[in-house]
């Protein structure tokens, strides 16, 4: 019987590993996981030293050829043998490169899993989304684009802190703008084209029942209402533009320890907004995309040492930092009323 190529069996093993993956629920399914993976012949690693040899040599091979029949002025036939022999050269190179990225991109999602579980965080498919129509109706975050809006991903979580504990969403909302551009030659010819503009906000949402129409904005969306607001820190006022249906209650909630809470919050996240709405809901947004970004310090090819560092707790420090804040948002606000 023959014996597998070993890269085409890894590439097999991991397509498999990585179809398991999703259905991962807890750290112990996770090292059990990599109990199999060092069944593999180790390191982890594809070997590709000669294919590189092989390709690189007929790549050369294939120029030569070019060349030599452009000096000699030979039939263009052999430019199309040279173009074969390229084209021959580069498609298993091109195979050696997608396997390795397959394998680095199982390993960073593999640790990423690694670090949902350790920050009590669960993906969630969509079909286990809860509606977000709602979402949709009470929020002018998610009344962005003009042409398309679409919730790409939502994770459940669970916060326990010294004095609040909660539950919550975090989503990635993406949304599209379309616009026409005019334009005219030098010839005074105007044309005019469609453009698409693709734009991601990032957040939380959360129930807040202590603080409701309250708008404290640094990227505001349309559709916004209520009483401007000022505070009394001028640092503030520079980062947030506040809106209230009560401005009593916007006095009553931007406590002196909120407004340094705030202050320190927008220092981290760009395009800070927080939204209170009517049903007592908390939409926290932001542009930044790596809230929950986690990168491996070592690769399969270190597996003791990668599995060394899935042992360890992994800190996701800005999500942290944000629902420190939500915390101190609540622990400041639950006397209010």
């Amino acid at each position: 019987m023959a014996t597998k190529n070993p890269n085409s069996a890894l590439a097999e093993a991991i397509a498999q590993f990585n179809q398991q993956l999703p259905q991962i629920g807890n750290k112990a399914e996770l090292l059990r996981l990599l109990d199999k993976l060092a069944l593999l012949p180790q390191p982890i690693r594809y070997h590709y030293k000669q294919r590189w040899y092989l390709c690189s040599a007929g790549l050369l091979l294939s120029i030569l050829v070019a060349v030599l029949t452009y000096q000699l002025h030979a039939d263009t036939l052999l430019y199309y043998i040279a173009a074969a022999m390229a084209l021959i050269s580069l498609i298993p190179l091109l195979i050696a490169l997608h396997h390795i990225h397959q394998l680095n991109k199982f390993t960073k999602q593999l640790y990423w899993q690694n670090a949902l579980l350790d920050n009590q965080l669960t993906l969630l498919k969509k079909a286990d989304w809860p509606p977000t129509a709602h979402w949709l109706q009470q929020f002018a975050e998610f009344k962005r684009g003009n042409y398309k809006r679409e919730f790409k991903q939502l994770i459940q979580g669970q916060f326990t802190g010294s004095e609040h504990s909660f539950a919550y969403h975090y989503w990635h909302f993406h949304y599209v703008n379309r616009r026409t551009e005019v334009s005219t030659n030098s010839k005074g010819q105007v044309t005019t084209r469609v453009v698409y503009d693709h734009f991601d906000r990032y957040g939380l949402i959360l129930p807040f029942a202590y603080c409701r129409n309250l708008f404290i904005t640094a990227f505001a969306a349309e559709g916004i209402k209520g009483e401007r607001y000022s505070s009394d820190s001028g640092r503030f006022n520079k980062l947030f533009q506040v809106r209230a249906a009560d401005t009593m209650q916007a006095a009553r909630f931007l406590k002196p320890a909120i407004i340094i809470a705030l202050e320190e919050q927008a220092a981290a996240l760009k395009q800070l907004n927080l939204a209170f709405s009517e049903q007592g809901e908390l939409c926290i947004s932001f542009a930044d995309k790596n809230v929950l970004d986690s990168q491996p310090a070592y690769g399969l090819d270190q597996l003791a040492l990668f599995r060394q560092s899935i042992e360890q707790p992994t800190a996701l420090p800005k999500l942290q930092q944000l629902l420190n804040t939500v915390h101190q948002l609540l622990r400041h606000s639950d006397s209010n009323f």
